[in-house]
């Protein structure tokens, strides 16, 4: 994974955990995941929002 993916993806995760209470997606420890948990948790996140979206929609 790119550096500059991987840092906007940790920052998107790190927006979107707090607003559905995941409290131990924070920064320190996104940098410490693997490339593979940090694509699977932005995907979770983008489809959620999407999901949500819809819904609104």
């Amino acid at each position: 994974m790119q550096t500059e993916l991987r840092r906007e993806a940790e920052t998107y995760i790190s927006l979107q955990a707090p607003l559905s209470g995941y409290k131990a997606l924070v920064p320190a420890n996104l940098q410490q995941a693997s490339h593979m948990t940090i694509a699977n948790l932005y995907w979770y996140f983008q489809a959620r929002d999407e999901s949500v979206a819809t819904v609104e929609a």
